[in-house]
């Protein structure tokens, strides 16, 4: 056993256990910066997992194979690089990043963070860019009880719901097979410019409808952009005798949900309060916040990933460390003990004891 006087030797001295010491610190604060799963949490990242895993088998024998290259979890929420019913660019590695089961935990923290109990009111606002996304935010929502009002465009950035075969309608309708969703919106836009299906050929438009007349919901056919944003606000405000939003989340970037003022892109991602509303542009987002409810924004995939600690190339299977602290402290730590640790000496320098230390 190493008492206090020979424990104090190996801290001032160059002994080799010294750096284990190092080594043993180091792996414990790795350890327990991480933020493991509780066994609720667990359950509804298997839960996720398992639909994922549904949903590319199910694909596959209705004739729309997945491609394991762009979709290596072969998730079933990767699309195609285009096609017709495509709107923008996107990033692969962000559809990739977007199909992580940790997002359904992190998006059930956010939940209970802002004390959302059973049978409470949210408002979800989707694109279809970012389904694997958007299934993580209702299965979070179903997992915790809550009311949800659903929208959903049905336009897709690159790597999105952007097959032909599958667009969001088609996802939902499998994965509701599955029991692995229960939520149906309350209306779809076709989303592209003016949410009305804008930019898009017409044999694209005519697919889409004929997705959401499949799926046996309203298709919101607006005359202007304006209109279609006060559709949507009428939704987080409630309709029919439902109560007002206790949280928006908006879920990728449509022009309704963003509007048309280049602000809104400076929005940073995450929860954002009414104070926010200032700098969210004039879409369904700004004035939600600007009427006083609060918003999960969840776009700019890679700085959100980031910051709450879920992998950008890889899945893992608990968060890791927020800020900049831990990796700042690690390295504090490394260097103190590289410029005190003695790694060699020289003899033969004539210097008191005829050896000098360095």
């Amino acid at each position: 056993m190493i008492g206090p006087r020979r424990f104090r030797e190996i801290l001032v001295s160059g002994s080799p256990l010294r750096l284990v010491l190092l080594t043993a610190v180091l792996c414990a604060l790795w350890a327990l910066l991480r933020a493991p799963l509780t066994a609720e949490e667990s359950r509804l990242y298997r839960r996720v997992e398992a639909a994922q895993a549904f949903l590319w088998d199910a694909l596959e024998r209705e004739g729309v194979p997945g491609d394991a290259a762009a979709d290596p979890y072969r998730s079933g929420f990767i699309g195609v690089e285009w096609s017709m019913t495509t709107t923008t660019l996107g990033s692969l590695e962000a559809k990739r990043c977007a199909t992580d089961p940790l997002w359904a935990v992190r998006l059930l923290r956010w939940f209970d963070a802002q004390g959302l109990k059973e049978g409470d009111r949210i408002v979800v606002l989707a694109s279809s860019s970012f389904p694997g996304l958007l299934h993580s935010v209702l299965a979070a929502a179903e997992h915790r009880g809550l009311d949800v009002g659903l929208a959903v465009s049905l336009g897709a950035s690159t790597w999105g719901a952007n097959r032909p075969e599958a667009p969001w309608p088609v996802l939902a309708r499998i994965l509701r097979r599955g029991g692995f969703l229960r939520a149906r919106p309350a209306f779809y836009t076709l989303g592209g410019e003016e949410e009305n299906g804008g930019g898009m050929p017409e044999e694209a438009r005519e697919l889409l409808a004929g997705a959401a007349r499949s799926d046996g919901t309203a298709l919101l056919l607006a005359a202007t952009l304006e209109e279609a944003i006060q559709r949507k606000m009428r939704l987080v405000e409630g309709e029919d005798g439902e109560a007002p939003a206790r949280l928006v989340v908006g879920v990728g970037g449509s022009e309704g949900n963003m509007g048309t003022d280049p602000v809104a892109l400076s929005l940073a991602p995450g929860m954002r309060g009414p104070g926010d509303g200032g700098a969210a542009g004039n879409g369904v987002i700004g004035r939600a916040l600007r009427a006083g409810y609060p918003v999960l924004h969840l776009l700019n995939l890679r700085a959100l990933a980031d910051a709450e600690g879920i992998g950008w190339a890889e899945r893992r299977r608990s968060f890791a460390s927020r800020g900049p602290v831990p990796g700042a402290l690690g390295l504090a730590l490394f260097a103190l003990v590289l410029a005190t640790h003695r790694r060699w000496s020289w003899d033969g320098w004539e210097e008191g004891d005829g050896r000098k230390e360095l």
